[in-house]
């Protein structure tokens, strides 16, 4: 088996085998192939222990892809599905049940089940519903995130930000967070489903050093903020591609862990992708990915 690199957005112990190594939080350590591998997180947050199991590429707790001669294996941070208090709810004839317990929110239906793992235990838990998206609104210390389950398609959604306010068949997520004094998206529910119904970002007033580019990029292309993505990209990329294609080209980005300053790994439209970016003038002047 090729070598293993494991990249971690927070502290944790590794086990392989009789050795045991640290990983602080951004960091990364590169090991023999030994199986099996245990990762238990450490700090302040409660995160569950788990096995990297090297047959399944795609995890709650990580993603692995192959690049040239390594494994490489990304730890991701979050909140990804036990029970106490219950919540009913109906829906054109729909029976649906959110149970939540102090580790765990689970979303049911007469056909269907979803568990969501809660790291960290929240200040205030409120659940409710629109239509046919039932929905837990969960309140931490440093922020909230909301949940979006729906009861049709047995899929769920996450919502992080500094502040989330239900409204009237929705909900605002405000978040300042990386380059933003501050962001704010406006979602609607309604029987259609949930989308979006408006979004404004208020850039922080501050110069970034050239090896943010990249990290500013990708954070603009995730949060959909097309003032941003034009504005770190070069005049001849831009004649080349409009903005709509630039964005069909990266998908949906649930996630993404910078490696290096201009080398980015992303679950893209759920696939494990790998960006390489080369600047120019403080501008990103080519992208490069691994997909065939």
């Amino acid at each position: 088996m090729k070598n293993i690199v494991i990249y971690s957005p927070y502290p944790c112990l590794v086990k392989a085998g009789d050795k045991e190594m640290t990983i602080n939080e951004n960091e990364h350590l590169s090991l023999d192939a030994i199986m099996p591998i245990y990762v238990y997180p450490t700090g302040k947050t409660k995160r569950y222990s788990f096995m990297i199991d090297f047959n399944i590429l795609n995890s709650q707790f990580y993603s692995i892809i192959e690049k040239d001669d390594r494994v490489l294996v990304f730890l991701i941070d979050g909140l990804l599905s036990q029970n106490v208090d219950i919540f009913s709810f109906r829906y054109n004839n729909i029976d649906s049940e959110i149970e939540v317990s102090s580790h765990e929110i689970t979303f049911k239906t007469k056909e269907h089940k979803k568990k969501i793992y809660i790291y960290s235990t929240p200040k205030n838990v409120e659940c409710g519903n629109f239509y046919h998206i039932d929905y837990s609104l969960l309140k931490f210390e440093n922020g909230s995130i909301l949940i979006a389950y729906n009861v049709k398609n047995n899929s769920a959604k996450q919502f992080k930000g500094d502040k989330i306010e239900l409204k009237d068949n929705g909900f605002t997520v405000q978040s300042s967070k990386n380059f933003y004094d501050m962001a704010t998206w406006e979602y609607k529910i309604d029987k259609e489903g949930l989308k979006i119904k408006d979004k404004t970002f208020a850039m922080a007033n501050q110069k970034y050093p050239f090896e943010l580019i990249p990290f500013q990029f990708m954070t603009a292309v995730q949060n959909d903020d097309t003032s941003m993505i034009t504005s770190l990209l070069s005049d001849e990329i831009l004649k080349k591609i409009d903005i709509d294609n630039i964005k069909k080209y990266f998908g949906h980005i649930d996630y993404f862990y910078m490696i290096d300053y201009k080398t980015c790994f992303a679950i893209s439209d759920k696939q494990n992708v790998i960006y390489e970016f080369y600047l120019k003038e403080n501008k990103i002047d080519e992208i490069v990915d691994n997909r065939n």
